[in-house]
């Protein structure tokens, strides 16, 4: 396992938003790993084990030499990695307590596990190019902008970025397991906009290759989307 320092990439992005996303209250960084995985595995949530599923997929489908995870979180789903396959795992999270977890969890079962702490917002993994980036319920917190912007210096032609996100319908943005320290993230209350990010991954040549979706009990849907670099 290793740690890597923080490399600063500035973007150029300008965002139509009144309140773009870096001027909020990020509240991520607070939220401890055992308040989190509570919230996760709650039976009002139940998104730890639908989640751990489909990372799998995700694996399984594309087999890659080399994986970065964006928002790795504590990790849910590495166990899923094969040593014999996948060669290095990179994975990036805004909240260092996540990261330390994932890594007690993980380092001896994942060959070449390597994490860094950063905000997407103020700077970007440049370290290596990959041939699989999974971002699972990042994109309700990272601007599409700077989404698009992190991928330009990890991915190349062939690269595969599969993406996770959920749309309500009538449930809240955030489901009500009572734990306290996650449920200030409703102040979000952002959801993807489909045709934008589609548009402007197909602008920075991403093609559309994969949907899948998946009901959770509470009326949400989760909305995995897969493009190929080209």
């Amino acid at each position: 396992m290793q740690r890597y320092l923080k490399k600063t990439m500035p973007g150029t992005s300008k965002h139509s938003r009144k309140t773009p996303l870096p001027e909020l209250a990020n509240p991520w960084p607070d939220i401890t790993a055992e308040d989190y995985e509570r919230h996760m595995s709650h039976p009002a949530v139940r998104q730890e084990q639908a989640l751990n599923a489909i990372f799998r997929s995700q694996y399984e489908t594309y087999l890659p030499d080399k994986l970065l995870c964006i928002g790795i979180g504590t990790g849910n789903g590495l166990e899923h990695v094969g040593k014999e396959t996948t060669r290095i795992v990179y994975g990036i999270d805004i909240n260092e307590g996540f990261l330390e977890t994932c890594e007690s969890r993980y380092a001896d079962r994942v060959d070449s596990l390597r994490t860094l702490c950063l905000d997407i917002h103020r700077e970007f993994f440049t370290e290596d190019t990959v041939d699989l980036v999974i971002a699972n319920l990042v994109l309700e917190f990272i601007d599409t902008e700077r989404f698009i912007d992190q991928l330009k210096p990890v991915a190349r032609n062939g690269t595969i970025v599969s993406v996770v996100f959920q749309v309500r319908h009538s449930a809240p943005f955030i489901s009500g397991s009572g734990i306290k320290a996650v449920a200030c993230l409703s102040g979000y209350n952002r959801e993807v906009d489909r045709s934008v990010l589609e548009n402007r991954m197909e602008r920075e040549g991403f093609v559309g290759i994969k949907e899948l979706r998946h009901m959770l009990h509470d009326g949400k849907e989760l909305v995995r989307l897969d493009f190929r670099k080209t």
